[in-house]
């Protein structure tokens, strides 16, 4: 097996140039400047390759294949594991372009959207259908649901609805080898043969790029609270939420538990006020919802 020179970013944005009508290139001056996301190590690529299509990104990963060139994945560079770092000689693959929301059914309860959609962005579509995501993260305004579903993210629904595993119904994506795997199925009731696409859930990018979901929905309530409360322990959480659970007219949106550290390292990050917290309580964050404000 012949050995192949890692090559430059400059050389690596030269190569790329024209190899599909939908795919931008973004060199080394380009990137100057960007923001690279919760790790500063995630540009060091200095070559970003941005495809507006599930073709180009085929395109693009069989060039890579055949030239040996690393490929890192990218979509809101919100993780906090290091996932999206990258180094020189290989190829950002941003899902920045695959940004539409491609279709929504109301009477099914799904949509389906490219894998760049930021999960806020998903949200205010759904809004004017009185629908919403059955998932909800804090970076919601920079988390793709390609990201999600690669990294099976999980959030403050995940005790009532699962985890992103739980509410992808369909999936494309682009393999390794550069072949397009499409299973874009709307129903929930399916039994035919292995379920591939649960391989490329949670997979960060290692099975495949991500590049068009079908998700569940569900109907949004119109009338909603949060509320932060200070609890001796997890026991005691657990009944917080239980009884809220059985509340009637009330359903229990999300319920995130924080330990002390945890909770008053990010409140200082945020600058939000703790002082009313016992030193060391925990924090339970509730969200509820209801038809009516009475409720």
């Amino acid at each position: 097996m012949s050995s192949h020179p890692t090559l430059s970013p400059l050389d690596l944005t030269s190569a790329l140039d024209g190899l599909h009508p939908d795919l931008r290139i973004l060199g080394p001056e380009a990137l100057v400047g960007r923001h690279p996301g919760e790790d500063p190590a995630n540009l060091d690529a200095g070559v970003m390759a941005q495809p507006a299509s599930t073709e180009a990104v085929a395109t693009l990963v069989s060039w890579c294949r055949a030239n040996r060139v690393a490929i890192v994945p990218q979509g809101g560079v919100s993780g906090l594991v290091g996932g999206s770092v990258s180094h020189a000689g290989e190829i950002i693959l941003s899902s920045a372009r695959l940004n539409r929301v491609l279709a929504i059914h109301p009477d099914e309860e799904t949509v389906e959207v490219e894998a760049g959609v930021t999960l806020e962005a998903l949200q205010a579509a759904l809004e004017p259908h009185g629908l919403t995501t059955g998932i909800d993260l804090g970076s919601r305004g920079s988390a793709t649901i390609g990201g999600m579903a690669a990294t099976n993210a999980g959030g403050i629904l995940a005790f009532r609805n699962g985890v992103m595993r739980h509410q992808i119904l369909g999936l494309e994506a682009v393999l390794p080898s550069g072949e397009i795997f499409s299973d874009l199925t709307r129903v929930v009731k399916v039994s035919a043969g292995p379920d591939l696409k649960q391989l490329l859930i949670g997979s960060e990018g290692a099975f495949g790029f991500v590049t068009r979901l079908v998700l569940k929905v569900e109907p949004m309530r119109p009338h909603r609270a949060v509320a932060l409360l200070g609890v001796p322990d997890a026991s005691r959480a657990l009944r917080v939420a239980a009884r809220l659970r059985r509340h009637p007219g009330l359903q229990l949106e999300a319920a995130e538990m924080m330990w002390p550290r945890y909770a008053r390292d990010h409140a200082a990050l945020k600058r939000f006020d703790l002082s009313w917290l016992e030193n060391d309580a925990p924090v339970l964050l509730l969200e509820v919802s209801g038809e009516t404000a009475e409720a």
